[in-house]
């Protein structure tokens, strides 16, 4: 990508824009006719919003952290097909929650609820919105949980967050602060002038802007916590496929008595800034000479020393010099996509891993 320190800057500012267009850009649809015809894969937006920090609370072990941007246009994904969810009059911002495991910074997959309630208004306290919030992925932020959302004017509010258990495995410590809900309130003032008013930053075209690339991350947005190259696992190897990376490992899970079992985990992450992409389906297979000795389903899973990944029991012994071992993308991840991640992870590809000792390692991925 060209000039990524530029990209971190923000490129252009609207201020250095004539007041017409100014005008104009303002518009979603206007800013979305700055990419055309984006390519496949992940490209860098045509611009990057500010945000407004509503609060972080840590709840039963989970850091959760409630930001606002102006209402934008975003992309839902159903199975391998994508569909547009468009900004309609009635939205009054987009909300984002973050939820992280406290202690580790490992992102942490579950469900996640708000009820909005507004406290300015006829009956205090009156609900004015209340939804399931859509996985998310965007560049600036990583994975997160959000949608845009409907408020009665100008006033004070309180979101409540209600999280589900994680709809992930869980190792270790993790397994005993994931596996309950729990919410938490936070209180915003709203006030539409300045939510309008947020920082909005144009990327100029030799900036990059709708070529292939990644704006940088936010700087509280690079902890996603531990990975495997960090973990002392048993490194396989690292497999490269378009925009995605994938490290993996063999590992090895203890139970309660003490009793140790190996296990192959891998880690889908984005190619720029290593998100992890939660909500996957993975499928993975042993051959020897072209025969299939050994086909398991991958679990997603979340572990305190290699953070989130897909794994399923093995046994080392089972990947001899020669084999290959195949791991199928059955369902890409099912996240909406904010602008620049919209035509990426839905396809299907193949990279090879080329394991110690001369085995090799297939994998079939979403680019």
């Amino acid at each position: 990508m060209r000039r990524r320190t530029a990209l971190a800057a923000g490129g252009s500012l609207l201020t250095a824009l004539s007041a017409g267009c100014l005008e104009t850009l303002r518009r979603e649809d206007a800013w979305r006719e700055l990419v055309v015809d984006p390519p496949e894969g992940i490209y860098v937006p045509p611009k990057v919003d500010g945000m407004v920090r509503y609060g972080t609370a840590t709840v039963d072990g989970r850091s959760i952290t409630v930001r606002a941007t102006r209402p934008h246009s975003f992309w839902p994904v159903a199975g391998t097909e994508r569909s547009r969810a468009d900004v309609r009059s009635r939205h009054a911002l987009h909300l984002m929650v973050s939820v992280h495991d406290a202690d580790t910074g490992v992102f942490v997959p579950v469900p996640v609820t708000t009820a909005i309630r507004h406290r300015d208004g006829p009956g205090d306290g009156d609900r004015v919105d209340e939804r399931s919030l859509w996985p998310m992925l965007s560049q600036r932020m990583g994975p997160h949980y959000g949608d845009n959302v409907v408020l009665e004017g100008d006033g004070t509010y309180t979101v409540t967050v209600r999280t589900g258990p994680t709809t992930a495995d869980s190792t270790g410590s993790l397994a005993d602060r994931t596996g309950e809900a729990t919410s938490a309130d936070f209180e915003f003032e709203y006030d539409a002038a300045d939510i309008e008013d947020l920082e909005r930053r144009l990327v100029d075209a030799n900036e990059g802007r709708g070529e292939p690339g990644s704006l940088e991350s936010m700087a509280d947005a690079t902890v996603h916590g531990p990975t495997i190259e960090s973990s002392g696992a048993t490194r396989i190897g690292v497999g490269r496929s378009g925009d995605v990376v994938v490290p993996t490992a063999l590992v090895e899970d203890g139970n309660r008595d003490g009793v140790v079992t190996p296990a192959l985990a891998a880690t889908l992450r984005t190619r720029h800034n290593r998100y992890p992409l939660p909500f996957a389906s993975l499928s993975t297979t042993v051959s020897r000479d072209s025969e299939p000795i050994v086909t398991e389903q991958l679990a997603e899973t979340i572990d305190p020393r290699i953070g989130h990944h897909y794994r399923t029991p093995i046994e080392p012994s089972v990947l001899e010099r020669g084999d290959t071992l195949s791991i199928t993308v059955e369902t890409p991840p099912q996240v909406a996509r904010h602008e620049g991640y919209e035509t990426a992870f839905l396809e299907r590809d193949e990279v090879t891993v080329d394991l110690e000792g001369g085995s090799a390692v297939h994998w079939s991925l979403p680019r």
